[in-house]
């Protein structure tokens, strides 16, 4: 008998997050938003499309999704609130900006951001809108990932969009 072993691949959801960035920013406005629950689901039902048609990995729906959940759309009077990594010009040493003991190398390593009501931030951290994830760099056109009919990426424009499939009204 011959076992066939699956292969393993490794899925970065962030990079999955940051190609359909726009298509998600498209169907579901932060900045319009006039209620956190009403962006959130509609961030998950592009999701969902993204999924069903075979461009987002499964794997990745609910962390894509979270990105809206940890975000301040939708609500008003809240900031995003960051713990950065800060260099004394000194002694050039490397110190959490909330926590000057905490040494590190990146902003990651001084903690997680938080939503918070505005002007609750505490000293040391950057104050921002939108979500808590990594901000996506702008996309080039590239291939399109396998997926249903009508789906392929041919320009610029077609990335920009997310090239997404009918499921989400962008390729048809």
């Amino acid at each position: 008998m011959v076992r066939r072993q699956a292969a393993t691949q490794e899925i970065d959801c962030a990079a999955s997050r940051c190609i359909f960035n726009q298509a998600i920013s498209n169907n579901c406005s932060c900045g319009a938003s006039s209620n956190h629950g009403r962006y959130v689901s509609c961030v998950a039902h592009t999701v969902k499309a993204l999924s069903s048609c075979g461009l987002l990995p499964k794997k990745c729906k609910g962390k894509v999704t979270r990105c809206a959940a940890r975000s301040t759309c939708g609500k008003e009077g809240f900031s995003t609130c960051t713990p950065t990594c800060v260099t004394d010009v000194s002694t050039g040493a490397m110190t959490c900006s909330d926590d000057p003991t905490e040494t590190c190398t990146t902003d990651a390593d001084c903690g997680k951001c938080h939503i918070r009501k505005d002007g609750t931030c505490p000293d040391g951290t950057t104050v921002g809108s939108g979500s808590c994830c990594p901000t996506c760099a702008a996309l080039v056109c590239s291939p399109a990932p396998a997926a249903g009919p009508g789906c392929a990426c041919t320009s610029d424009a077609d990335c920009a969009s997310g090239n997404c499939c009918e499921a989400v009204g962008v390729c048809g």
